[in-house]
């Protein structure tokens, strides 16, 4: 029954994208996703070693060949690193060229292992200040910087993650670290197998992963609200990575029936097709301990791009730091009841007399209903523009049509209306003329005269966005992109991926840039494209009716 049912759900598939079934998939759960990152993720953008290469690039320093620790160590990577790690300590210690290292870390080095640890987390911390020299790869990073996530789970002991995600997520350091704080599960990076920036922190010996492995039961207890509550995407990790079946056994150990089952359908694996066997979205069998098989999904793509973009659709109404502060304030409230008297609760509607300048955060209750009394004249262009690429404001859109509209295009006649009107139910007589105006457009409308001579030659160049990217990515990144997709034929622009072309740029509509200005000829383009014929198609049947 099983393995039709899996066939069943590929056939009803195969017209679909694979951005459209991780969306798809996604949409059964109520959070944002959890990224679970290994080394290849740093292979594929820092173009750093594997473990074993990394290895070999410090057992150049120790007095064997690499070859001799790899016998000694059977083969396995933490007894090698064992082997190695004994060896330079002797070394480290005399040798004039670490003297500056012995310097910096003095009353640092704890036990043998330490010089090795050392030496590798100072050639790790400044490798992620590389850049990505493929264009392909510069735009999944781009991309990747745009994704909305709750948190990250990482192996890796790099920096490239807190430079991608910036100082809006705060890091935890190796296991007990995690163990013994109060995570809030957002805007959060876990490295539970140590970071360069404490060498000592690494997980890298034999002894290191069984000191490990003695905590995976608590770890794994820590990790599980996040695995039972978030989908989770492995990238950099194959589906048989020990490191990860450790983990997933632990975590599975611990539930049963139904609810493995629900944490199978979190699971997604996102590997590269290296053997060029095309795209695909697939379940896949994860066999763990104890004679446990997950099936979960593996996503095989050389363009991971495309994942990101789903990532980055969702739209947080908090800054993730903002939320993540305010998790841990009312963890702190309950806990302790009134944690320094910095957190107030209140109906706003009776808030009368209090010094909101000495309260770190409110919680209100009737705000919604004082909201109200501002009226929709009071809406932003900003707020237009975004509901019609996100679907979030939860408009009344007769309201918009009636209020709005009108006010915004006194002072700017360039402001989406085609969805709107489309959605409001209103006649045409029953319209603003301003908006009358705005319902007339064609599409040399969003063309910038300056390159109108450029049609043909785009046109004939470029079948699609994806093919305009290819040609005019460059230095200044999207910029040229963004003026040049109006001038495409319409049947060569892909409305989804138009969509995603905006949505992966959101971040110039709060610039004062000219890439602010064409990504609001873009939404408007969009807008157009989409609700035209529904336009057309609606005020065509009445004036039949009033005719």
């Amino acid at each position: 029954k099983c393995s039709s049912t899996v066939r069943l759900v590929i056939e009803g598939c195969e017209t679909m994208t694979i951005e459209q079934q991780l969306e798809q998939q996604l949409k059964e759960f109520n959070s944002a996703p959890f990224l679970f990152i290994g080394s290849g993720f740093s292979r594929r953008y820092l173009g750093l070693e594997d473990w074993e290469g990394l290895l070999k690039k410090f057992a150049k320093y120790l007095p064997n060949d690499f070859d001799y620790y790899r016998s000694i160590g059977e083969n396995q990577m933490p007894m090698i690193a064992q082997a190695m790690a004994e060896d330079f300590h002797e070394l480290w210690w005399k040798d004039e060229k670490f003297k500056s290292s012995r310097e910096e870390f003095r009353g640092k080095v704890f036990n043998k292992t330490s010089p090795l640890k050392i030496e590798i987390a100072k050639y790790l911390r400044t490798k992620h200040q590389n850049t990505v020299v493929s264009k392909h790869l510069e735009r999944e990073i781009e991309k990747f910087k745009k994704v909305v996530v709750d948190g990250v789970i990482t192996t890796n002991w790099d920096l490239f993650l807190e430079k991608l995600f910036g100082n809006e997520y705060k890091t935890y350091v190796g296991q007990e670290e995690l163990l013994f704080a109060n995570p809030t599960h957002i805007a959060e990076i876990y490295k539970i197998h140590g970071c360069s920036t404490d060498p000592n922190s690494l997980v890298l010996t034999h002894k290191d992963y069984e000191n490990f492995r003695s905590k995976n039961a608590y770890l794994a207890a820590k990790l599980m609200t996040i695995f039972v509550e978030h989908p989770i995407i492995f990238i950099g990790y194959s589906i048989s990575d020990p490191n990860i079946i450790e983990i997933l056994s632990s975590i599975a150990a611990c539930l049963s029936g139904d609810k493995l089952i629900d944490l199978q359908k979190r699971l997604i694996f996102l590997q590269r097709d290296k053997n060029n066997q095309g795209e695909s979205f697939h379940p896949m069998p994860m066999v763990l301990d104890k004679n446990i098989t997950l099936t979960v999904t593996c996503i095989r793509t050389n363009d991971f791009g495309k994942v990101y973009g789903v990532l980055s659709k969702n739209r947080r109404k908090f800054p993730a730091k903002l939320l993540s502060q305010m998790k841990n304030q009312i963890y702190e409230l309950v806990k302790a009841n009134d944690p320094n008297g910095q957190i107030y609760a209140v109906d706003i509607d009776q808030a009368k007399g209090i010094d909101f300048s000495k309260v770190e955060f409110v919680f209100g209750i009737g705000i919604s209903k004082k909201l109200s009394l501002v009226g929709y004249k009071s809406i932003k262009k900003l707020d237009l523009f975004e509901d019609i690429i996100f679907d979030n404001k939860n408009f009344e859109y007769k309201n918009i049509v009636r209020e709005t509209l009108p006010e915004l295009l006194k002072q700017d006649r360039f402001i989406p209306v085609y969805k709107f009107v489309s959605q409001s139910g209103l006649r045409y007589d029953e319209l603003d003329q301003r908006i009358k105006q705005n319902l007339n457009l064609e599409h040399s409308s969003f063309i910038i005269k300056t390159l109108r001579k450029k049609v043909p030659f785009i046109q004939e160049k470029c079948k699609s966005i994806d093919a305009l990217i290819d040609e005019f990515y460059d230095n200044y990144g999207m910029q040229r992109v963004l003026e040049y997709i109006p001038l495409l034929k319409i049947e060569d622009i892909d409305l989804e991926k138009l969509k995603e072309i905006i949505i992966e740029n959101w971040d110039f509509m709060d610039s004062e840039t000219y890439k602010k200005t064409l990504l609001r000829r873009l939404i408007r383009l969009y807008d157009w494209l989409k609700y035209k014929d529904v336009v057309r198609d609606v005020f065509a049947v009445e004036q039949l009716v009033y005719s």
